[in-house]
């Protein structure tokens, strides 16, 4: 093809072009194949988190990542940011109804090539238990929203525990969980103990255990740290607010106190 300046080739290959139809653009693998786009809305949309695990695969591909999008949830399979994955294909794909999931977040400790726990937070108060790989449900916590109604903003599991897991509200309450307890038909009673400058209530069902009661505009981080002379673990819940709060638990017996 000859240009009318000089007559040399174009060998350009384009990769966009414009019809009377509309605009014609090659795309990326990745693009092309990611999940159908939910329509932007600026009022209540809910952000998207990411969560990864890494399932010790004997393969050396045991990278996992979960993300949110709209009223949908995945689970793929992580290869890095230099390869694009088939966003088409994921393992686990799940669409709520009535609700959408706020946050999730892997149990790392009990994590396999064959089983994974997740937990997922909705913006109706619920809290799922849920096996991507398996493709199962586990459990449901706080399913009749007798525990709290506000929507879920943080769960995160307790670091060293195969069963215990925090869950934070945008009401401001913070409850302590554990999954081989169920959850009760009647609203959980809790009595106030004057152990921690953060207020906390053990409560008299099995489920939630303890409850604890933050500011919602105030409270943007707590950090659960729980030092002695041999161990030490931290965990945070993300909540909404203006600054950081942080607890400082010295002391395996201070802490047992306030713990059922």
């Amino acid at each position: 093809m000859a240009t009318e300046g000089g007559g040399k080739e174009m060998n350009e290959i384009k990769t966009q072009f414009t019809t009377r139809e509309g605009l014609y653009k090659l795309l990326p693998h990745s693009e092309y194949s990611r999940p159908n786009r939910v329509p932007f809305n600026s009022q209540g949309s809910n952000p998207v988190r990411v969560s990864f695990v890494n399932l010790n695969d004997q393969s050396g591909n045991g990278d996992r990542l979960c993300f949110n999008v709209g009223r949908e949830l995945y689970f793929y399979i992580y290869k890095g940011v230099r390869k694009a994955a088939d966003l088409s294909k994921p393992i686990d794909k799940r669409i709520y109804k009535g609700t959408q999931p706020t946050c999730h977040d892997f149990n790392h400790l009990t994590a396999t090539a064959e089983s994974v726990s997740l937990l997922v937070g909705f913006s109706a108060g619920q809290v799922q238990l849920i096996d991507p790989i398996k493709k199962e449900t586990s459990k449901l916590f706080n399913e009749e929203r007798l525990i709290d109604k506000a929507r879920v903003t943080c769960v995160k599991w307790v670091p060293g525990s195969e069963s215990l897991f925090l869950v934070a509200h945008s009401s401001g309450n913070m409850y302590l969980y554990n999954v081989e307890h169920t959850c009760g038909t009647l609203s959980p009673e809790s009595q106030a103990q004057a152990c921690f400058p953060l207020p906390v209530m053990p409560c008299r069902i099995r489920v939630p255990i303890t409850l604890m009661l933050l500011t919602a505009s105030d409270c943007c981080s707590v950090w659960w740290q729980w030092q002695c002379a041999t161990a030490a673990f931290r965990a945070s819940c993300l909540c909404d607010g203006a600054h950081d709060l942080e607890q400082h638990f010295l002391g395996m017996g201070t802490v047992m106190s306030c713990l059922p």
